[in-house]
């Protein structure tokens, strides 16, 4: 049992040593995924990875542990904190063990709920769905005069949210950054000839039969002219959904990081129709 110990003990003083003289960081890195929809830091070979973790943090009472390193300095009978310095970003070594005795290293950044807010932001940006636009009448029938609606699958006007954490010696700062929908923006394509974007609150309203032409709706743009003589015979429209992106975290700091819109083109066909008088 004593043998076991001690090999335990130079395997472990062996990973520490080897934490010690790698951190490898470029800012705050890409992360491993550790299969369970979060992603964590972690070790792959000589390299101890250094990031921010996605995803909720383990539980309370959970296996496994975090814990910072600290070393004993002989000369002044004390213990220091073990950190390293990488791109100006300061980061701290913890050790991650487990009930079965499992452990590993792992260089965690030391920073501000605002910093990992705009961390998390990169998770929801890329998560963020791209809006496809339906118009009735359709995108290659438009008429002069009638109102053209728009809008898009009300599925996609839902929040997007992504958490990210760091441990700390009290516990797991823990950051939760939301993308909300607000507008739905249309921009016809028509320039001087038109009267600009048109903004909506909403995903729109979807258009049926019963309507018929003359219906107005709250996400609705009327062409004063046709699409002829333009490029392809068409107006090169744009529709988008802006999203206002914000963040709280368990500290009680919370912040906003602005908008983005998201959208896609669409190739808008509007005829004018002449009536014919005979006599």
């Amino acid at each position: 049992m004593v043998f076991g110990n001690r090999h335990a003990l130079r395997h472990r003083t062996r990973r520490l040593l080897a934490a010690l003289a790698v951190l490898a960081v470029c800012a705050l890195p890409a992360h491993a995924s550790d299969g369970g929809g979060s992603t964590r830091a972690g070790v792959s070979g000589t390299q101890i990875m250094a990031g921010v973790s996605f995803g909720a943090p383990p539980a309370s009472g959970s296996s496994c542990e975090w814990s910072p390193v600290d070393t004993r300095d002989p000369s002044m009978d004390m213990f220091e904190e073990v950190r390293r310095d990488a791109n100006g970003i300061d980061y701290r070594l913890y050790d991650y063990t487990c009930a079965d005795e499992s452990s590993a290293y792992h260089w965690v950044p030391e920073v501000s709920p605002d910093t990992l807010a705009n961390q998390a932001s990169a998770v929801v940006y890329d998560n963020i769905p791209a809006p496809w636009g339906e118009f009735a009448p359709p995108a290659r029938r438009g008429v002069v005069n009638i109102g053209t609606w728009f809008w898009v699958n009300p599925l996609l006007w839902v929040p997007v949210r992504a958490t990210a954490w760091v441990p700390t010696p009290s516990g797991p700062l823990i950051v939760t950054t939301t993308a909300t929908p607000k507008k739905l923006i249309f921009d016809p394509g028509d320039g001087e000839l038109g009267s600009g974007e048109t903004e909506c609150t909403g995903p729109g309203l979807p258009w049926v039969d019963a309507f018929g032409d003359h219906l107005p709706s709250p996400c609705m743009y009327t062409y004063r002219h046709s699409s002829a003589g333009e490029p392809n015979n068409m107006f090169d429209a744009s529709l988008a959904i802006r999203w206002h992106v914000t963040w709280t975290s368990n500290t009680g700091a919370s912040g906003s990081l602005g908008d983005v819109e998201v959208g896609a083109s669409h190739q808008m066909v509007i005829r004018e129709i002449h009536g014919l008088v005979t006599r």
